[in-house]
């Protein structure tokens, strides 16, 4: 165990980005995957899968490697139950990434993490709304413990990187053909489709 985690906050079953003809449950595993892959490129930083429902938590078991940590929340407190699971296990820093962003460079986590050297806590906005990314140094400070990644950073929290995530079906022109990753959400693509760059 480390004193780092990055959690992976698994979102509503059904993706609503989905494309048409695409089961919205499967591209939702997609997009998952395609985000917990880039955990394996971090280094000296542990990874554990957050979920709320049951299908959470049968997505969260396929995903997981051996030594993955599988986070249960209760439902209606997801961020702050979260950030007290990880502060009771011993981490001493936290990063929190939506699942809806399939092709989030490694980088932008990376940075969240560097950005805790100097701020209490620290995020990667979504360029069409929300938060990719919400670091901090635990226990959170009482403004970040409430957060909601589906709302603008909390006052005080340093900004790092911004990405996009994928909440509706406009949202598959921001993905990157030339980035490399993203094998899963990019297989479920229409053919012939060609998503234009961030």
């Amino acid at each position: 165990m480390t004193d780092r985690v990055v959690v992976l906050l698994l979102g509503p079953p059904q993706a609503p980005a989905a494309p048409p003809g695409c089961d919205g449950a499967l591209f939702a595993a997609a997009m998952a995957e395609d985000v917990f892959a880039v955990f394996g490129e971090l280094e000296g930083i542990d990874e554990a899968i957050a979920f709320s429902d049951p299908a959470g938590a049968a997505l969260a078991g396929s995903l997981a490697w051996p030594g993955t940590a599988l986070v249960q929340l209760a439902a209606g407190s997801a961020l702050p139950d979260l950030w007290r699971q990880v502060t009771e296990r011993g981490y001493r820093q936290a990063a929190i990434v939506v699942a809806d962003a399939p092709d989030l460079p490694a980088l932008h986590v990376a940075k969240a993490f560097s950005a805790l050297g100097s701020s209490a806590a620290a995020a990667a906005p979504a360029v069409n709304g929300g938060l990719v990314i919400l670091a901090g140094r635990l226990p959170p400070p009482p403004g970040v413990a409430g957060a909601d990644m589906d709302r603008p950073p909390p006052p005080g929290v340093r900004r790092t990187l911004p990405w996009h995530r994928l909440r509706r079906p406009g949202d598959l022109a921001r993905l990157d053909p030339g980035l490399e990753g993203w094998e899963a959400t990019r297989a479920l693509l229409p053919a012939g489709s060609s998503p234009g760059p961030t």
